[in-house]
């Protein structure tokens, strides 16, 4: 048995599943002749491939306006690195007291995991 990459196994798991809610809407709705309309946006990871190598490229998140403790743990979901901007003269000592103000890369931009996100706080 072949074994898959863990990018593409989690790329190929998400279409499966979509698929079968597909299906199943499919099958609810026409079960009663009503016609219904499903919308679902669900960002995937890009995927790319190079001789033996898996790329995954994941859309940046918008971030302004949450604490960076918040902020901080949705990169890590995301499998992005980190880089604070600010925090006065002490640094950053408790994170929930501190509001990201900006961020580089802009949401949306689509980066390899690992890539680092750097993100600029201010004081609540």
């Amino acid at each position: 048995m072949r074994r898959v990459p863990g990018g593409l196994s989690l790329a190929l798991a998400a279409a499966t599943g979509f698929l079968a809610g597909v299906v199943l809407v499919a099958a609810l709705g026409g079960a009663k002749g009503v016609t219904r309309t499903v919308t679902e946006r669900a960002a995937a990871p890009a995927v790319t491939t190079t001789a033996g190598t898996v790329v995954v490229r994941t859309a940046v998140p918008d971030l302004a306006g949450q604490p960076l403790d918040l902020a901080k743990d949705r990169l890590a979901r995301a499998r992005f690195e980190v880089d604070v901007r600010g925090g006065g003269l002490f640094g950053v000592v408790d994170e929930g007291n501190w509001e990201v103000t900006g961020q580089d890369p802009a949401p949306g931009t689509f980066l390899e995991q690992g890539s680092t996100v750097h993100v600029d706080v201010d004081r609540r």
